[in-house]
C-alpha cells in the first residue's frame, strides 16, 4: 500500500461512523475522538478533532494538531512500529496506519523484558536523531506492546519538531529529555530492578530551564482545553 491511498482521503466521518471497528476513546475537551476503522479489508485509526467540538476545536486547535502530527509521523517513517501517515481527509482529522499493539498501562502485573527497554531507547533515540522529540511519552498510555513483545509508539500530537518554529529549537533539548525520563519512569514502575543509577538519578533530575519550560506549557494549555471544550464535546 502506497503512503495515501485515495480511498482514505475520502474518507467523510459518516464513513467513519460505518466503518467503525472500535472506539478507542470519545472527544472531550482538547483530545479527538480515535477510531480503528477496516475499509476494503485494510485497517486505520482515525484521530478526529471535529466531534462535538467546538469551532475553536475544530478549526484552530485540531488543524494546528493533526497537522503537527502528521509532519512528525512522516519524519519518523520508516522506524518499526510507528504509524504512517494514510491521509488528512479534513484538516483537523488524521488517519493512520493501525499497529496492532496494547498500551502497556493493561498489563496487569506483568514484567517486561530487558530487550523491550532497550529496543524503546534505540526508537526513542532514532527519533531525536530525526530532528524531534515526541514530546508526551510520561503519558504511559502512548507505549504500546506489540505481540510480539516489541514496544510502539503512538499520539505524536505533542511533538517538537526542529525548524518548526523559533522555540522549537529553545525547547527540544528539554523535550528530549523529557523522553528518555519517560522511559524511566516506565522502567521504575514494570522492572524497577533494571534501573540503574544514572536512570535513577534521571528521574529526580531537572533543570531549573526545564521546570519553567513545563511552567509555561502548562500555563498555554489550561486556556486552551477550556476554550476547545466551550461547546461540550462529552459523547
Amino acid at each position: 500500500m502506497s503512503a495515501v491511498e485515495p480511498h482514505w482521503e475520502r474518507l467523510t466521518p459518516a464513513d467513519v461512523d460505518d466503518l467503525t471497528v472500535e472506539v478507542l476513546r470519545r472527544a472531550w475537551r482538547a483530545r479527538p475522538e480515535v477510531r480503528h476503522i477496516r475499509l476494503q479489508g485494510e485497517e486505520a485509526v482515525v484521530k478526529d478533532y471535529g466531534r462535538g467540538g467546538s469551532f475553536f476545536k475544530r478549526w484552530i486547535l485540531g488543524t494546528f494538531l493533526a497537522r503537527r502530527e502528521a509532519t512528525a509521523l512522516r519524519r519518523a517513517e520508516g522506524i518499526p512500529n510507528i504509524p504512517r501517515v494514510l491521509a488528512t481527509p479534513q484538516p483537523w482529522s488524521i488517519v493512520i496506519e493501525y499497529v496492532e499493539s496494547t498500551p502497556v498501562t493493561a498489563l496487569r502485573n506483568q514484567e517486561l523484558a530487558p530487550e523491550f527497554f532497550e529496543a524503546l531507547s534505540r526508537m526513542v533515540e532514532c527519533i531525536h536523531q530525526r530532528g524531534m522529540a515526541h514530546g508526551d511519552l510520561e503519558k504511559l498510555d502512548n507505549v504500546l506492546v506489540t505481540p510480539e513483545g516489541e514496544p510502539a509508539l503512538v499520539d505524536f500530537a505533542a511533538a517538537i519538531i526542529a525548524g518548526a518554529n523559533p522555540l522549537a529549537a529553545l525547547a527540544l533539548p528539554y523535550i528530549r529529555e523529557n523522553d528518555r525520563r519517560a522511559i524511566c519512569k516506565l522502567k521504575q514502575k514494570f522492572a524497577p530492578e533494571l534501573l540503574t543509577d544514572d536512570e535513577r538519578e534521571r528521574l529526580q533530575r531537572r533543570s531549573t530551564a526545564e521546570v519553567w519550560f513545563r511552567r509555561v506549557r502548562k500555563y498555554i494549555r489550561r486556556p486552551v482545553k477550556t476554550l476547545a471544550g466551550v461547546n461540550g464535546d462529552r459523547d
